[in-house]
Parts: structure tokens; sequence; C-alpha cells
């Protein structure tokens, strides 16, 4: 059925989704490479207390900034994968008690907020991002690079995050139905 599906979309919705899941795997890849990195900081410097005897212990030096970049990219990278699959926190108490009339008008109700906040964003990313640019703003942390290379994403992610929830906008669906059968353990 997903193929069916995959075979009645648009050309341009599955390049969006492509992007989508292309994004959500470099999320993935950057959590593991994070993982890593940081275990062997801490073997490391473990490791060196233990069987070296000095009083600093081995680390490496670049793994910190390095992994608070990648919590950053990786927040980015995977937020329209998990507002695609409707992965988010819903809290729907109250909306279960409604009808399905009233709950699909307010399913798009939100969608069409979710749309302006996300074309707001998107906007002002792109505002920020050029700014960056434009002066040619720095981060000196171990690294020294461009600020805008870091903050390239998040105009990217708004982008994606706007083609979704117009998507939701013109085909709504049950999303209360849909989280619900989804959630719990």
């Amino acid at each position: 059925s997903r193929l069916n599906k995959w075979k009645q979309m648009p050309t341009f919705s599955k390049w969006i989704d492509l992007f989508i899941d292309g994004f959500a795997l470099l999320a993935g890849t950057i959590l593991c490479a994070i993982t890593i990195l940081l275990c062997c900081d801490a073997i490391g410097r473990t490791a060196s207390k233990l069987f070296i005897s000095v009083s600093w212990g081995y680390s490496i030096p670049w793994a910190i900034d390095v992994a608070e970049y990648g919590l950053y990219l990786m927040t980015f990278l995977g937020a329209p994968w998990v507002l695609r699959q409707g992965g988010h926190i819903a809290i729907d108490l109250l909306v279960e008690q409604l009808s399905p009339a009233t709950q699909m008008r307010l399913t798009v109700f939100t969608n069409i907020m979710g749309v302006l906040v996300s074309t707001v964003l998107f906007f002002y990313s792109c505002r920020v991002w050029w700014t960056s640019f434009r002066e040619n703003v720095l981060i000196y942390e171990t690294f020294v690079f461009p600020e805008w290379t870091l903050l390239s994403v998040s105009p990217i992610t708004f982008f994606l995050m706007t083609i979704i929830l117009c998507r939701r906008v013109h085909r709504p669906t049950g999303d209360c139905a849909h989280n619900k059968a989804k959630s719990g353990l």
C-alpha cells in the first residue's frame, strides 16, 4: 500500500519526501557519531587516569564543541521528519471529546497556524542567515568558521515544515485517532 501511495504522489512531493528522509538519515548519523565521539572521549579520560597516572587525563579537546553543533544540527535536520510522521507531542485530552467533524476543523485550523508560524520562522531565519553571511560573522571556539554555515540548515528546515503543514491543510487527516493508535507503551 505504501508503494501505491508513492506512485500516486506528484513528483515535487516525492522529491520533498526524499529530502526529508535524507535529512532524517543525516540526523541519525550525527547522533551515532556524537555518541561514539563522547564515549571515546570519556574512555580516554578514564583510561589515562587509571593507567598512565596523570592528573589531567586524556581528552578530545574539540569533542564538546562538535557535540553542541551536532545537537543543533540534529534538531533541525530531524524536525521535518518528526512532523511528517506525526511524532510530535500532542496533548489531545480535550480534543478527543469533540465530534469527528469538529476534530477535523480543529486539525485544519492548527495546521494553518503551523503554516503561518513556519513561514514567519522561515522568513526570519533567512534574514539572520543573510546578515551573518553579509557581515561574515565568525564563530570562535575550538574551530573558527563562518556562522552562516551553521545557520544554513534552519531556513531549509522551516521551508520543509511549511510544505508539510500545507499538505496537511490540503489533505487533513484525523490526527487524534492516528496519534491515539500510536501512543502508549
